[in-house]
């Protein structure tokens, strides 16, 4: 009768396990980013495992040292963002070798190290961690330390762990690719910035949240001057430095909350939320610094034609008619200074008389 009743236990536990593991794959599955599914997998190892300290850890892949993007547990704050050196304890032994672990007992294991115990103030006692693989190659680490109630890590811990692994890969593996998708349709291919269409989607969304909170929203609308000067002197290869030159200066002169954008040909946006119009025009002077160290450097002098201001208009089609009726004016009084700046200008208007015949 025992035997019977041990038999219908077991069927009822796998049962609950394959449940269980069904609704993790779901779950997992229709994370649709890479944060969400790793926060995804994180808080099923934690009703799982009750661990005292749970981390997921990714490969650089350019130095192969493994740094803690999610911590839970003790000292979270404290290491999370950390980075471990290629090879180096039990996690770099895990990544380099492509193989699950389970430890017992750390101090019985001369791979432990002891640093980030230090670091954390954490007494790490049991370990058991599996790799994330792709096509063969580890891009993580799943580590969890110490359970709740004591009791150490088992074989059977480390089945049910590196099953959670395998469908974290693949979830992880389709989010990458959809990120990736979404990034091709975003960003101009040539620069690395957004493209034109980015900017409608990205600028509607700003505006309809600029009406919702009253926040600030700001523009830069920027044209490289003379840009088919530059293609028909030097050529389109290096035209194509240039635009690339221009993008990698405005990037690095705004906030990482602030959005470049390549409307097209020589044209470009910034947007800029959170940001009043005064705010925005201080940034052309840094933008404007930055081009006369490339103009020392470089054969081929860049100047811009740049205008700020506040985001004013229902839809993005409304705002940016508005910016580029002010870029025209702009452009226009421009080329009426130049008019009167002989020695600045009489090289440009003689070759422009040549072409005309």
């Amino acid at each position: 009768m025992s035997n019977i009743f041990n038999i219908n236990k077991e069927i009822t536990e796998d049962l609950v396990r394959l449940s269980f593991f069904t609704d993790i794959g779901k779950s997992i599955a229709a994370s649709r980013s890479i944060k969400e599914t790793l926060n995804q997998v994180m808080n099923h190892i934690g009703m799982i495992f009750t661990p005292y300290n749970w981390s997921l850890l990714l490969v650089n892949r350019k130095t192969g040292n493994l740094k803690f993007v999610i911590v839970v547990g003790e000292a979270a704050d404290t290491l999370t963002g950390v980075e471990i050196q290629k090879g180096k304890g039990i996690t770099g032994w895990i990544a380099d070798n492509a193989l699950p672990i389970i430890i017992e007992d750390v101090k019985k294991d001369k791979r432990f190290d002891n640093s980030l115990d230090k670091m954390s103030g954490f007494e790490t006692k049991s370990i058991i961690g599996v790799p994330l693989k792709t096509n063969g190659k580890v891009f993580g680490v799943i580590e969890l330390i110490n359970k709740l109630d004591g009791t150490t890590f088992t074989a059977h811990d480390l089945k049910i762990l590196t099953t959670i692994a395998d469908f974290a890969a693949i979830a992880i593996e389709k989010a990458y690719y959809l990120s990736s998708l979404r990034k091709m349709v975003n960003v101009d291919p040539l620069t690395g910035v957004y493209n034109r269409r980015f900017l409608f989607f990205y600028l509607d969304k700003e505006l309809k949240r600029k009406k919702r909170e009253g926040a600030e929203l700001s523009l830069l609308f920027i044209d490289i001057d003379g840009f088919k000067k530059i293609n028909d002197s030097y050529g389109h290869v290096e035209g194509d430095k240039v635009l690339i030159s221009v993008s990698k200066i405005l990037i690095s002169s705004v906030r990482d909350s602030d959005m470049v954008f390549r409307f097209g040909g020589d044209e470009f946006f910034v947007l800029l939320p959170h940001s009043g119009r005064d705010d925005a025009c201080r940034i052309i002077d840094r933008i404007n610094e930055k081009i006369d160290r490339l103009n020392s450097g470089s054969g081929i002098k860049v100047t811009l034609a740049i205008g700020c201001s506040e985001a004013e208009g229902e839809t993005a089609e409304e705002v940016l008619s508005k910016v580029d009726s002010e870029m025209y004016n702009k452009k226009q009084f421009k080329q009426e200074e130049n008019i009167t700046d002989l020695a600045e200008h009489i090289e440009e208007v003689f070759l422009e008389d040549e072409k005309r015949e």
